[in-house]
């Protein structure tokens, strides 16, 4: 019996999953095994090992082939790029007491494309039963969320050109932050590119502010952690930020201050 020689593109696939084994990113096995799929998702049914492989190129748990996102009414993009899981090479045969069984020769290279990759109706979402605080007012700013495997050296983020927040968890705290991202732009019209030391000592203490609100564990200590890894000088930092971040609990929790904001910025 012999075995099928990959493809490039499918050895190339297999590289990306040695070489971030190999550099201790375990990412792939963590959202694996942290998020369900829909049970009618075709990747619900795949080896481990296939689901591992295509997370770790695609970042997305749902993929899956050209025809099967036809049959849930959606298409995939022109020029997107394929994936590639493995699918065995099986063929029957009778074993001594005439009973059919499958013998696998190897596999093939089988191509498949993750959600990201497609547009059409929407499919179920990783979205927990009970919505975090402030949910409401992110929809009414715009703000799609979604409950999705994030890369690995992040647990949620915010993508102002898309008006997108992506979280990794359920965690409060995470949430609150990426909220205060977008409401950072609301108030201010835009953001600076990449991961601004102001923008971030913003976000994260108006995460802080809405963790004590609403009466959540303390998140004092990781806030000022964080803060603190953004500035030399945490305290000034902190103290810079507050009128910001009264702008934009004004703006989320739609206290009399926020009509001051919207005042002010009609007169400019």
């Amino acid at each position: 019996m012999s075995t099928r020689k990959l493809s490039d593109k499918a050895q190339a696939a297999l590289d990306v999953v040695i070489q971030k084994f190999k550099s201790n990113n375990l990412s792939a096995f963590v959202n694996v095994l942290a998020f369900q799929l829909d049970p009618n998702a075709p990747a619900a049914s795949w080896s481990f090992g296939n689901q591992i492989l295509a997370f770790t190129q695609s970042e997305q748990l749902d993929n899956r082939g050209y025809r099967q996102w036809q049959k849930v009414k959606r298409q995939v993009k022109k020029g997107a790029k394929a994936i590639f899981i493995f699918s065995p090479l099986t063929f029957k045969v009778e074993d001594e007491n005439g009973k059919e069984k499958h013998i696998c020769t190897g596999f093939k290279a089988t191509p498949v494309f993750s959600i990201e990759d497609t547009e059409g109706d929407p499919l179920p979402s990783y979205t927990p039963a009970t919505l975090p605080p402030l949910a409401d007012v992110a929809a009414k700013m715009g703000i799609d969320v979604k409950y999705c495997p994030v890369p690995a050296d992040r647990l949620g983020d915010y993508t102002p050109s898309l008006e997108r927040i992506r979280l990794g968890t359920k965690e409060e705290a995470i949430w609150f932050h990426e909220l205060a991202h977008a409401a950072h732009k609301k108030v201010d019209g835009q953001l600076k590119r990449g991961e601004n030391a102001s923008q971030e000592t913003i976000a994260e203490l108006s995460a802080a502010v809405l963790m004590e609100l609403y009466g959540l564990r303390d998140h004092t200590g990781n806030a000022w952690k964080y803060i603190s890894h953004y500035n030399a000088d945490p305290l000034t930092a902190i103290m810079k930020a507050t009128s910001k971040v009264g702008e934009i609990l004004a703006l989320l929790l739609n206290t009399p201050e926020n009509t001051l904001i919207n005042t002010k910025k009609d007169t400019i």
